[in-house]
């Protein structure tokens, strides 16, 4: 070495000789250390195995190939580093340093000056340890491994350290314990960034998909949740990823992992675990929990396996040495590692984690079980079933809501609490006081407070209707990535909602989302395409994005996919697969869906013919109230738009059903027949007052006039004229007539329309409708 090689690390240098001075590390005479052989290699150097002195307890050399300024530099890092999170029981403990001088002849491994005295792992490295002894592992030993890992990149990253380069190679195993060892690549969180580029090749799998897309990728608490999500997953299997025998990682396995490709879950896994390690290697960060997060979800979990105890874990976090430990320690002579201030900080640092050890409350439970609900309904569209969840982990509603209270101190609680008001869950139902906590949570940032504060303004009956705040809540909402409000961003640019209509801007809103898989607005593109609506027509594009939609469960998109195959849009007429898309529909409650089962069923299309049944489904949405069904007689027997809007407006602006329209004319027999009937629905007679229907319309003037005069000519029905009665309809000669099929072909199916998607509204929002 040149002097001028020295000068660059000489301050490292004399840390290290000041420490031994000091007797803040033990310093162990080289020639003091026999039966050396070597037990693995790394990126600085290599490990040996060897003896102190005349014992048969063994240490570990950990060597290094070059001693330049990075070798010194990362000795002196790896010696700080141990020493702030050495308490740790999982974390591999550090003895020493130990040095060849020059002038010593005795130099069996070609040393470079500074060696580090490290705890010896007797079962080797996790790979090693799981090839060797899976077929005994239990899965009470794999999430106690897991708990254990897991407990000690906590302990790293409460220490600020991010380890960049976790993989079951260099993380050790001692009599069944797992040990975190190699801190050479790891780094201060600030300082990751100047970490230089290692050959990745060998670790593909353990590496945040961030870094592969990008070298200059700043690594950081997330990169090591995601090798932690991969190395539970390669406990759970006992074998490396994607691993092929002979094969070696390669960048088409880069590329997979890109694009998606992730390891299946093993059989018998619990699936609480899958959906762990599921979540830790998201391929985007700020969906991967927190080591704290993950750390509780595996309490739970262990909690949950009856062969599990709590008192088996090997989860002590404090330096409290076993018998065995002791031994070693006094064989090794090991001193103090550091002044008594800093053996006080870390008898501080004991007892802390001795509390953490003990506390086994519901707090950290609630904990996940708040995080989980809020992430699932960010990257969720649909409602989510909050009673399920706490269910699952057998928690009370009000349990939660009551640590909800008290734990307002995050927009993500605050949000969640006006949840449970807006839907009286674990409270009684307070609408008010869910606007103002999505209020104070919009205040903050939150973009799904954002959009269900839009949603409720759009609806205008908790607060008075605003569409200009519904617009700004939205665009704030959408800015923060939310696929709802991305979708509904998109709506207000089309349907004219708190903005000028803008067509362009409302397709490429609803292209955004629906690539990153909103169904609602792939529904929205499919009818876009389909109309030509502020884009080309085409019925392909359409059919694709209905798919998608479908795919994506979605009510209307299932509908709108059993339209075009009704119709043959974008694909070939099957009036099976139309049929099979409007039962799973309809089975589900989707009305629209459930009317064109009836046309199926009456027409034998699809299915055998069905009269039968094609009433009942008539009679259900009768029952139901389903307020289109107007609507949709009058497309069937051709009325046109402008004379439709002049019924629903002389009807005082209420599309009412067909039982509704067919009172007025009717004859003391009928009326009698029809109450009859009502009363076979099980409908409230006081929702309909006959009385007062014939009263207003029985002379038949005006557009009622008109409609008798309609659907007379469709119908062929025996029209009788009468001063007061105007026309006369039977309604169980109505539905027989329509049941022979006297009436106008038209296919009566509809292609249905956009459905505004806010979580809390049950009620379908029908502005317009498609049909051929």
């Amino acid at each position: 070495m040149s002097d001028d090689t020295s000068v660059d690390y000489s301050a490292d240098i004399d840390w290290i000789e000041e420490a031994i001075a000091k007797k803040y590390f033990k310093y162990y005479e080289f020639e003091n250390f026999s039966n050396i052989r070597e037990i693995g290699s790394g990126g600085f150097g290599k490990v040996y195995r060897a003896s102190w002195k005349s014992s048969d307890q063994y240490l570990a050399l950990k060597t290094f190939f070059n001693f330049d300024d990075a070798t010194i530099k990362a000795i002196a890092r790896e010696l700080k580093l141990q020493r702030e999170v050495d308490f740790h029981n999982n974390i591999i403990r550090f003895f020493g340093i130990t040095k060849y001088e020059p002038e010593n002849e005795y130099n069996p491994l070609n040393l470079n000056r500074y060696s580090l005295v490290m705890e010896y792992a007797d079962n080797g490295t996790l790979r090693k340890y799981l090839k060797k002894n899976f077929d005994n592992i239990t899965w009470k030993d794999k999430l106690n491994m897991a708990y254990q890992l897991a407990s000690a990149i906590s302990c790293l990253h409460d220490e600020g350290i991010v380890h960049s380069d976790l993989h079951s190679n260099n993380i050790l195993v001692l009599q069944n314990t797992i040990k975190l060892a190699d801190f050479g690549l790891s780094k201060r969180i600030e300082d990751t960034s100047n970490r230089q580029s290692s050959k990745l090749f060998g670790v593909i799998p353990y590496i945040d998909p961030k870094r592969l897309m990008k070298q200059e990728y700043k690594l950081d608490e997330m990169s090591d949740i995601y090798s932690i999500g991969v190395l539970l997953w390669e406990i759970s299997s006992g074998k490396p990823p994607f691993y092929n025998d002979g094969e070696a990682y390669d960048i088409g396995l880069a590329f997979e992992i890109l694009q998606g490709t992730r390891e299946k879950p093993i059989p018998d896994t619990p699936d609480a675990y899958v959906t762990l390690y599921t979540a830790c290697w998201d391929k985007e960060p700020k969906f991967r929990p927190t080591i704290n997060v993950v750390l509780d979800q595996l309490r739970v979990i262990i909690f949950s396996v009856d062969e599990t105890n709590e008192n088996d874990l090997y989860i002590t976090v404090s330096k409290q040495q076993d018998d065995e430990q002791s031994e070693q320690d006094e064989q090794t002579e090991q001193d103090e590692l550091s002044k008594q201030d800093e053996l006080s900080k870390q008898d501080e640092q004991e007892n802390k984690n001795n509390e953490e050890q003990l506390d086994h409350e519901n707090s950290p439970l609630i904990s996940i079980i708040a995080d989980e609900i809020v992430n699932l309904i960010f990257k969720k569209e649909k409602e989510l079933e909050i009673t399920t969840i706490c269910d699952f982990y057998n928690v009370k509603l009000e349990v939660v809501y009551e640590w909800l209270l008290d734990n307002q101190y995050d927009p993500n609680y605050i949000f969640l609490l006006g949840v449970f008001n807006y839907l009286g869950l674990g409270t009684n139902v307070n609408k008010g006081k869910a606007v103002e906590l999505y209020q104070k949570a919009a205040d903050f940032g939150h973009s799904v407070a954002q959009y269900n504060l839009a949603c409720i303004y759009k609806e205008g009956k908790v607060v008075y209707r605003d569409n200009e705040k519904v617009f700004s809540l939205l665009k704030s909402s959408a800015e923060g990535e939310y696929l709802n409000a991305i979708n509904m961003l998109g709506e207000c640019y089309h349907k004219e909602i708190g903005t000028d209509i803008d067509k362009e801007k409302a397709f490429k809103l609803y292209q955004k989302a629906a690539e990153l898989g909103q169904s609602v607005a792939q529904y929205n593109l499919a009818r876009m395409y389909r109309n030509g609506d502020g884009v080309d027509n085409d019925n392909d594009k359409a059919f694709e994005f209905a798919t998608k939609s479908a795919e994506g469960e979605n009510l209307n998109g299932i509908n709108l996919l059993g339209t075009f195959y009704s119709k043959g849009v974008g694909t070939s007429v099957n009036k099976k697969r139309a049929f099979e898309l409007y039962k799973e529909a309809s089975d589900k409650g989707h009305k629209l869906a459930k009317s064109n089962l009836a046309i199926l069923y009456k027409k034998g299309e699809g299915t055998e013919q069905n009269f039968a049944k094609a009433t009942e489904l008539y009679q259900e949405l009768y029952s139901e109230g389903y307020s289109n069904a107007f609507g949709i007689l009058l497309d069937c027997f051709d009325v046109d738009s402008e004379e439709k809007g002049e019924i629903k407006e002389t009807l005082g602006g209420k599309t009412t059903n067909l039982i509704n329209t067919f009172i007025d004319g009717m004859s003391e027999e009928d009326k009698l027949s029809f109450h009859e009937f009502v009363a076979k629905l099980g409908k409230p007679l006081n929702v309909i007052n006959p009385t007062e229907v014939v009263e207003n319309y029985k002379t038949g003037e005006g557009i009622f006039k008109n409609v008798k005069n309609l659907f007379y000519r469709k119908t062929n029905l025996h029209y009788v004229d009468s001063e007061s009665t105007g026309f006369h309809f039977h309604l169980q000669q109505i539905l027989q007539l329509w049941d022979k099929g006297d009436h106008d072909k038209e296919d009566c199916d509809k292609e249905d329309y956009d459905k505004e998607d806010c979580d809390k509204n049950d009620q379908e929002d029908y502005d317009k409708e498609d049909y051929d």
